[in-house]
């Protein structure tokens, strides 16, 4: 790899498949191989495995939509086709992959047995990119308030329904207004949230690692050629704010057109 080269999170999450390589190296000559992977592993079933290898391919095809997210937002403002289902299809699509993520991170952190991973998913569960996941993308007409919320409204129904406003709804996505049955307002950045998250993600996902390659990469030299590349990769990581092609696009004006 060339100095500085720019990184991707797949090549990151790569180091779990890495770590499947080591061990299978190690039982490869095994008599009893799918037991002696799985008790070397620290897994709880022989199936565990493909749970793992699911969910790392899982972060990377969903870290392309996050990607494209980053790069278009709701839509390529060069493109004025007005196409309204576009942005809905984006939006829909960006909140599902962002929960799919949270889903493979969990099972993640279940296989490696992470240390206070209840205590990070309550953290995810917080984050506002969650939250408008529920609102705008999951349980739109079937929305249950937390206590908080209820707390500080006492007079509204624990149960909702959400709309959203479709005049606000622009390409950028930075401004995304939902009402609810008790005409509560709320409003979401979504490249904001989407940036939140994704910091949380990325760290996460640094120190998952860190956590699986001590507990199962024994051989000395094998473990620090593995740290040194994980901290290698996670420091040449692409900034995603640099991706967005819509920050800076503004209209031809009429001389420009001619």
């Amino acid at each position: 790899m060339q100095k500085n080269e720019i990184v991707y999170k797949e090549q990151i999450t790569s180091l779990f498949l890495n770590i499947l390589e080591l061990v299978n190296y190690e039982v490869q000559d095994s008599s009893n191989y799918e037991k002696d992977f799985k008790k070397k592993m620290k897994f709880q079933k022989l199936t565990d495995r493909k749970k793992l290898l699911a969910s790392v391919y899982l972060l990377n095809d969903t870290e392309l939509a996050l990607i494209s997210f980053f790069t278009y937002q709701l839509g390529d403002k060069r493109n004025n086709n007005n196409d309204f289902g576009e942005k809905n299809i984006r939006l829909y699509g960006v909140l599902n992959s962002v929960y799919l993520q949270i889903g493979a991170y969990e099972t993640l952190m279940n296989l490696m047995n992470f240390p206070n991973r209840k205590e990070v998913m309550n953290k995810l569960r917080d984050l506002e990119i969650y939250k408008l996941r529920g609102m705008a993308g999951s349980h739109t007409v079937g929305y249950i308030y937390d206590e908080d919320i209820l707390r500080n409204n006492p007079n509204i129904d624990k149960t909702t329904s959400f709309r959203i406003v479709q005049v606000s709804l622009e390409k950028t996505g930075s401004k995304i207004v939902l009402f609810d049955d008790n005409k509560l307002r709320y409003e979401f950045n979504l490249l904001e949230c989407l940036t939140i998250y994704e910091k949380f993600a990325t760290e996460l996902l640094i120190n998952l690692l860190n956590h699986s390659i001590k507990k199962l990469v024994f051989d000395r030299n094998d473990r620090i050629e593995m740290l040194e590349r994980l901290s290698y990769l996670t420091s040449n990581l692409i900034d995603y704010s640099t991706l967005d092609k819509n920050k800076n696009y503004s209209p031809l004006s009429s001389f420009d057109k001619i």
